[in-house]
């Protein structure tokens, strides 16, 4: 009876969740505000998808509500730090990421790089999230490499000032993670490849050198294939996206050379990943 009990508690506690979070009804919702909030609205979209696949009821609920409210062009700003409880020692970073993003957004970020910084906002309440949760780095990673990324091409977009030709650095390289044993290139790291498309499209590089990575968990053949099966899921998203395959330079490290220095067998979610780096020709 106890066991019965339990599972009518778990299905009601499942189907009130869900009540309140019609993601697809929300996603087709008509835009009522600018091209910022309606690049949100989908991209908040996307995160409360991801969270109801994971079962994380609340944020994605919370997600929810952030589209429904950026497709009326009544968004909010970025999340208060304070709403979420963070890891000790990881406050300091985020102060300065989203004073950084306020004083973009405030400086015309939205209306001047409407989509880049959409995706900032909606990357900053990701990696939030993911903070509090603490349970996925992965994760953390994405949503935190996808937000800086972002931000930086909203900067690149409000530094108006005279230049050189031809003078423009490149963007720093760009990472896209994966799960563990893994070559799916999940919602959170598809965020980043997007700023990837975005990036490509703004400065215009010679080439991107692709490096595929795999921790130094397991066989060094079978983390040879699977690198090169991240590398080749980032490529095609970049070449479903529109970058031309003549600009792509792939190259497969597996787990020699990681990007963090660990013993054999050692799972590392930091060289689970595919490095993404612009070159200018020069």
């Amino acid at each position: 009876m106890r066991a019965k009990l339990l599972a009518v508690v778990s299905a009601a506690a499942f189907l009130s969740a869900c009540a309140n979070m019609n993601i697809p009804g929300v996603r087709d919702m008509a835009d009522e505000g600018s091209a910022f909030d309606a690049a949100l609205h989908q991209n908040y979209a996307d995160l409360a998808q991801a969270e109801y696949d994971e079962a994380d009821w609340a944020d994605a609920r919370y997600f929810t509500n952030r589209s429904k409210t950026a497709a009326m062009g009544m968004d909010s700003g970025p999340q208060a730090i304070a709403e979420r409880n963070l890891p000790e020692g990881s406050e300091a970073e985020v102060e300065v990421a989203r004073s950084d993003l306020m004083a973009a957004l405030e400086a015309g970020g939205r209306e001047k790089a409407a989509s880049a910084a959409a995706r900032a906002q909606s990357s900053f309440d990701c990696w939030l999230q993911e903070l509090e949760e603490n349970i996925q780095q992965e994760d953390i990673d994405n949503c935190r490499s996808a937000f800086y990324q972002a931000l930086a091409i909203v900067q690149a977009e409000l530094d108006t000032g005279p230049a050189p030709m031809a003078a423009m650095p490149m963007p720093v390289p760009m990472n896209v993670y994966f799960g563990f044993d893994s070559a799916a290139i999940d919602s959170k790291a598809m965020s980043v490849v997007n700023g990837i498309v975005e990036a490509y499209g703004k400065y215009d590089p010679k080439m991107i050198s692709l490096v595929a990575y795999a921790d130094r968990a397991g066989d060094a053949m079978y983390n040879d294939i699977l690198a090169k099966s991240r590398v080749d899921a980032v490529v095609k998203a970049l070449r479903d996206a529109g970058v031309p395959a003549s600009k792509l330079a792939i190259s497969i490290s597996g787990e020699a050379n990681v990007p963090v220095s660990t013993a054999d067998g050692v799972p590392e979610q930091g060289n689970r990943v595919v490095t993404v780096t612009f070159e200018d020709g020069m």
